[in-house]
C-alpha cells in the first residue's frame, strides 16, 4: 500500500505560478507570462520527477532485519540490526515507524535506504509479541511531497521476560485477580530422599552435587505434598487492560517468575467464565502463558460473536 500526501506549500507554490502567469495574460505582459510559465514547468518537472523516482523506490522497498528473534525483560532495551533493501540503487534519507503489538516501545527512526541502521525495542509487557513490518515516508528535500509505503513481513519475534527478581514472595494476590491456591502440586513437593535417576523423569529433577559424588545420576525424590503453592489466574480479559499504564497480568506472572526461582515449575489455573484450564508452566515458559491467555480470549469473543450473529438470523427468519 502506497500513500501519497502533498503539502501546503505545494499547493500554495502553485496558486502563485499560476497567478503570475494569469496576471501577465490579463496585463498583456509578456515578460510575466513567459516566466510563470517556465517557472511552472521547471517546479512541474521537479516534482514529477521526484515523485516517479519515490514511486520506485518505495515500491521496490522491503524491510529485512538481521535476526528473527531477540529477548528482553520488562524496562529493558535491546538493539537489532536491519536494513531497508531497495532494487533501485539509491541511498535516500527515510523515516521508518515501525508496527508490532504494545507489549513493546519504538521510536520513529531516521534511517537510509540500502544502508544498515540499528532498532532499539524496549520492553513494556510481559509477553510474546512480532515486530510486523514499518510504515515507510520519503520527502523531498523541500519539503513539497511526502510518500507513504506500508513494508509487512513477519520479521521479529520479540519475547519479553520478566523482570530478575530474587525477593521472596510475601504476598497473597495482586488486586484480586491472582492468589495462592492452597493444593500443593506433587511433583514440587518437598524433599523426601535421592534415588536413582529415572530417564523418564525431566532433568530438573538430578541432584548434581550428588551425582557427582558417586558417579551416577541421582535425583530428587520429593513428597506428594510441597510447599510450592498453586497459582489460580483470572484469565478474563480484564487482566489485560492497563490501570495506569500496567496490567493486572503483569504483576501476576511477575509473582509466578519469582516462584519459579524457589520451585523451577509451578502450577498455574486459568479461570475465567467457563473456562478452566491446569498448567505446569517453567520459568521459560511464562512470556507464551500470556500470549495463550490473549488467543483464549480473542478465541472466546469470536465464539460469542458468532453465536448472537447466528441467534439474531435464527429470530430474523
Amino acid at each position: 500500500m502506497i500513500r501519497v500526501i502533498p503539502s501546503n506549500k505545494l499547493l500554495v507554490i502553485y496558486l502563485v505560478l499560476s497567478g503570475l502567469t494569469y496576471i501577465g495574460l490579463l496585463t498583456n505582459n509578456a515578460f510575466s507570462t513567459y516566466f510563470g510559465l517556465m517557472l511552472f514547468i521547471v517546479f512541474t518537472s521537479y516534482v514529477l520527477s521526484w515523485y516517479l523516482l519515490a514511486m520506485l523506490v518505495a515500491l521496490y522497498s522491503r524491510l529485512i532485519p538481521d535476526q528473527g528473534r531477540a529477548e528482553l525483560t520488562v524496562g529493558s532495551s535491546v538493539i537489532i540490526g536491519a536494513r531497508i533493501l531497495s532494487k533501485i540503487p539509491i541511498r535516500w534519507d527515510a523515516k521508518l515507524t515501525l508496527i508490532h503489538s504494545p507489549h513493546i516501545q519504538s521510536n520513529v527512526l531516521r534511517v537510509r535506504i540500502n544502508n544498515e541502521f540499528p532498532i532499539k525495542l524496549m520492553g513494556r509487557w510481559i509477553g510474546s509479541a512480532k515486530v510486523i513490518g514499518g510504515i515507510m515516508e520519503l520527502s523531498d528535500s523541500l519539503g513539497l511531497l511526502s510518500i507513504q509505503r506500508l513494508l509487512l513481513c513477519d520479521c521479529v519475534e520479540v519475547v519479553i521476560r520478566p523482570e530478575r527478581s530474587n525477593s521472596t514472595i510475601n504476598r497473597v494476590g495482586v488486586g484480586g485477580y491472582t492468589e495462592h491456591g492452597l493444593s500443593m502440586e506433587g511433583r514440587l513437593g518437598d524433599f523426601r530422599s535421592l534415588l536413582t535417576y529415572d530417564y523418564e523423569r525431566p532433568a530438573s529433577s538430578i541432584h548434581w552435587l550428588t551425582s557427582a559424588r558417586v558417579s551416577e545420576l541421582m535425583m530428587i525424590n520429593r513428597s506428594d505434598y510441597g510447599s510450592c503453592p498453586i497459582f489460580i489466574v483470572n484469565a478474563s480479559s480484564r487482566t489485560l487492560v492497563p490501570q495506569d499504564g500496567k496490567r493486572p497480568i503483569d504483576e501476576a506472572l511477575q509473582l509466578i517468575n519469582d516462584l519459579s526461582n524457589y520451585c523451577g515449575e509451578v502450577k498455574v489455573i486459568l479461570m475465567r467464565r467457563g473456562y478452566v484450564e491446569e498448567k505446569i508452566v517453567s520459568r521459560g515458559a511464562i512470556p507464551y502463558l500470556e500470549r495463550e491467555i490473549r488467543v483464549g480470549i480473542i478465541r472466546s469473543l469470536a465464539k460469542m460473536v458468532y453465536m448472537w450473529v447466528c441467534r439474531v438470523i435464527f429470530v430474523s427468519i
